[in-house]
């Protein structure tokens, strides 16, 4: 294995490059000038159909990217919108809603981004932190409201954890906020990271 083919494995398993690919189904609903990085489908409004949840990009080369990747001079910033496309059969999509805040903006050698975690009705966002210390999961779960035909926020947690501390332990802290604490959060109106102080966390 070359140089080249040892680092394009590392960052696969690092989670830093997608290869999600543009369907000739998607192409319409990508802004110009963008790519689809990550694309994730569930029945996302109940109605049985499948939809798509699709974060896009800057259109770079694959090169340029890995450059800037493995060897930032700086830390990269570039906003990654998060595009909900529901299904209306026939392969066809309406864009039902957008959110350019909702998804880390950070690149470096480390992407805070995870997944998204879906099921009928709801999907996850999650972002991982480490500062070297300690890892935190961070989850903002967003559920369908069919009466307001909208996505809302309806959990938002850290999950921390020291390097040795295994899951689900005593060690590990899990700390929530829910709709009582934040109000009627739509998801466009959603901003990764929520301005929330650590100790207004609930314990």
């Amino acid at each position: 294995m070359n140089y080249f083919s040892f680092i394009y494995f590392l960052l696969l398993l690092w989670g830093n490059i997608s290869l999600a690919q543009t369907s000739d189904d998607l192409k319409s609903y990508i802004p110009k000038g963008y790519k689809i990085l990550f694309q994730y489908d569930a029945d996302l409004n109940l109605d049985s159909i499948t939809d798509k949840l699709v974060i896009i990009g800057v259109d770079k080369s694959l090169g340029d990217s890995l450059l800037k990747t493995i060897f930032p001079r700086e830390m990269n910033y570039q906003k990654r919108p998060l595009i909900i496309l529901l299904g209306k059969g026939n392969h066809l999509y309406e864009r039902a809603a957008r959110n350019d805040q909702a998804i880390s903006q950070a690149l470096g050698i480390t992407d805070p981004f995870r997944t998204i975690g879906t099921a009928s009705g709801l999907f996850i966002i999650q972002h991982v932190i480490n500062d070297g210390t300690q890892q935190c999961t961070v989850a903002a779960k967003f559920e369908w409201v069919p009466k307001q035909k909208d996505w809302y926020l309806t959990n938002y947690s850290h999950t921390c954890a020291t390097a040795n501390t295994l899951p689900g332990s005593e060690g590990e802290v899990y700390k929530e906020k829910t709709p009582k604490n934040f109000g009627k959060l739509k998801f466009e109106k959603f901003k990764y990271p929520m301005d929330i102080e650590i100790d207004e966390w609930g314990q």
